[in-house]
């Protein structure tokens, strides 16, 4: 009897020929080790598949098992059982630590038929993405990398150097830039459901591009001196033109992988994705020769000797001292030290630049080649989305998508404005260690694409996780002034970046395994939109913790650098690497491998409770992160000061309650549905603990 009332397995009819092919523990140890005789090193017993066994899978032509056979296959039955019995007694229970899949091919895999759970076209013809016809593909996410790379990338010298903004009001405007990332899933679903001209990717992709190009125009025609708020809401806008032909390409990137032979599946989405940090790259070296100059970098310059040196507090006040003081009414028109060049390029420029990429690469997308297709009923299509939902494989690998993007995903909002007051990170350096940071990440995933596809993600995520809290933890060197240094800084910065890529590709290499055929848009921007709700929310959370340390949240407190400062900068700082750590306790919930997510897709455990839950939630934390966040970047100057948002409070007498009364419930979200999927079993005695959980 089912012990879970809430979950229910598929039709038996339908799923009987796929479950008899799933091997059990004993099976698989069975043919790993066949050829190497019934007992392994240290007398441990070894168990071959009883060939009575076979009378579950008939050949073509044979008989099924004659009654007479019935005594034999309950003998069988009972020596496997005890064999499992057996075998528990070293290794425990399938939850508690069963044999690691590390990608292996084993002999049971090999015997299996073409077409098997493993195969998810169903025989489709392996697709070459660099063909001409295919090509589109690859374009399509360089040009996403531009994107994203250079809305981000933009604010930093904009806001933080240019402009001195607060460590609340950068973490919001990076949130807000990135927010229709989070509204993926409404993009998927117009892009399966609603077919343009019989095309499901194509049209889309076009249209996205060429909205996403209408928005750049529209910004450059702002001209140079556009309000910095301005500059994050229309950046936020062009940002839904590309998230929509990213979803359209995402439906085709899931099609190109689920063609390859699941040994290889992950090379085409290692692929893109190196593609995209390519454009970053590119982007990013564009800002660094074109923002480092004196326009940028210098508080008040003036590059026109006519125009009288501003009187404004706002700028006087960040001006060099010794450039002040040692010219009073012309300090305007010098370049200060902080400025690499004497050029700058406009942000008029910047944007048609990134225009002219997404011309040149239209006919690309147009060539694109797909099948045409007729528009399924939307209710018996988003009938079947629901039953997909409900699946255990889909909706485990959401929450832990949710679980653990949510804690180890905040960070130490106050380190930006500390790294330009403590370590002078002038744009140039800034520009520099991005541009490393996406480097070291393009190397690392094709360092996985060529040697590390079939690694366990547990292994993965524990492995990345651990390495970038280790440099993480190098920060309090430059907080107690033992090593103030940029280029440390910057060391220790890309080096954990590159151990996120671990982290990165564990997380999404399950969303191909469970997205049917026909649902690839949808289903992957489902996952995907889940995960990246929490993004802003895990900012939401980093700049609310700012409301417990009044003194980090600007420019001109940090640079103080008091005792005090510093002490609470290291409880922040320690406070963030314990919440970052504690990501690993949902790692029971990511299945370990290719074939792992396939098996349990296979079994057709569905949950309607389960399944609205990760909906709900989902739909819950994307309305709250983006209202807080769109608030705190638009209203900035009214509502900025308040601490629920992430400001020293607006006065004295202001409770900090509110904003920890967030925190906690966000935390309690997490940990407690983790708590009851993953180790509530264990203390009901149902499943067995085991360190094996976690790898």
């Amino acid at each position: 009897m089912n012990q879970n009332p809430d979950i229910t397995n598929g039709g038996c009819e339908e799923v009987v020929d796929i479950l008899e092919n799933i091997p059990s523990d004993a099976e698989r140890q069975a043919a790993t080790d066949a050829g190497h005789g019934q007992r392994g090193g240290g007398g441990r017993f070894r168990f071959r598949r009883p060939r009575s066994f076979t009378i579950f899978r008939p050949r073509r032509g044979q008989e099924a098992a004659e009654p007479d056979d019935i005594a034999s296959i309950a003998a069988s039955i009972e020596s496997m059982s005890l064999a499992s019995a057996h075998e528990d007694q070293f290794v425990g229970q399938q939850s508690a630590g069963e044999e690691s899949e590390e990608g292996k091919i084993t002999a049971i895999d090999v015997q299996k038929k073409e077409g098997d759970i493993y195969n998810i076209s169903g025989g489709g013809e392996q697709i070459d993405p660099m063909s001409n016809e295919y090509i589109g593909i690859i374009a399509n996410y360089f040009s996403v990398g531009l994107m994203i790379g250079g809305s981000t990338s933009l604010l930093y010298p904009v806001l933080i150097v240019r402009n001195g903004a607060t460590a609340s009001l950068m973490t919001a405007s990076y949130a807000v830039v990135m927010v229709f990332w989070s509204y993926k899933i409404i993009f998927g679903f117009l892009s399966d459901c609603f077919p343009l001209f019989g095309y499901k990717r194509k049209p889309y992709i076009v249209i996205g591009w060429l909205f996403c190009a209408g928005v750049l125009i529209s910004l450059a025609r702002e001209g140079h001196e556009i309000d910095p708020r301005n500059l994050v809401l229309m950046l936020s806008l062009a940002n839904m033109g590309y998230v929509w032909a990213d979803v359209a390409a995402d439906g085709f990137m899931v099609w190109v992988a689920h063609r390859e032979p699941i040994e290889k599946r992950g090379k085409m989405q290692t692929l893109v994705y190196s593609m995209n940090k390519l454009g970053q790259i590119a982007i990013n070296v564009l800002i660094l020769f074109g923002f480092s100059g004196p326009i940028m970098n210098c508080p008040g310059y003036e590059p026109n000797p006519e125009v009288p040196c501003s009187t404004n507090i706002y700028f006087t006040k960040r001006v060099d001292p010794e450039l002040y003081q040692s010219n009073p009414y012309g300090w305007c028109y010098e370049v200060c030290h902080e400025a690499t060049f004497t050029w700058d390029l406009s942000i008029p420029e910047f944007a048609l630049s990134i225009c002219f990429v997404i011309a040149a690469s239209i006919p690309l997308y147009l060539r694109l080649k797909e099948d045409k297709v007729k528009a399924e009923p939307r209710l018996e299509f988003l009938g079947k989305f629901w039953i997909q939902i409900k699946r255990r494989a889909c909706w485990q690998i959401i929450l832990y998508g949710m679980i653990s993007h949510i804690t180890f995903g905040v960070m130490n909002a106050a380190k930006m404005p500390a790294n330009f007051v403590w370590l002078d990170l002038h744009t140039s350096q800034h520009q520099i260690m991005v541009i490393f940071e996406k480097f070291v990440f393009f190397v690392g995933l094709n360092l996985v694409r060529k040697y590390f596809l079939n690694v366990s993600w547990r292994k993965s995520v524990l492995v990345g996780s651990s390495l970038v809290l280790v440099f993480n933890s190098m920060y309090f060197l430059i907080i107690f002034d033992i090593i103030r240094n940029s280029w440390f800084y910057i060391f220790t910065d890309v080096s954990a970046l590159f151990m996120y890529t671990l982290n990165f590709l564990a997380s999404h290499a399950s969303m191909v395994e469970v997205a049917e055929p026909g649902y690839e848009a949808i289903t992957y921007s489902m996952i995907t939109t889940a995960t990246n709700a929490v993004s802003p929310l895990s900012a939401v959370i980093s700049y609310q913790l700012l409301a417990f340390f009044p003194s980090l949240n600007d420019q001109e407190s940090i640079a103080t650098d008091t005792p005090q400062v510093r002490k609470e900068f290291a409880t922040l700082h320690a406070l963030v690497i314990i919440l970052n750590l504690s990501s690993l306790l949902s790692l029971p919930l990511l299945p370990r491998q290719k074939k792992e997510t396939r098996e349990l897709v296979a079994k057709g455990e569905k949950s309607t409770f389960w399944g609205f839950y990760c909906i709900s939630s989902a739909f819950t934390f994307l309305c709250y992160s983006t209202f807080v966040t769109f608030v705190t970047v638009k209203y900035h100057d009214v509502y900025g000061c308040l601490k629920i948002l992430g400001g020293g409070g607006c006065s004295a007498d202001e409770s900090s309650a509110t904003a920890m009364a967030l925190v906690v419930i966000i935390l309690a979200y997490c940990y407690g549905t983790n708590f009851y999927l993953s180790f509530l079993p264990i203390l009901k005695g149902e499943q067995k603990f085991s360190w094996q959980m976690f790898i």
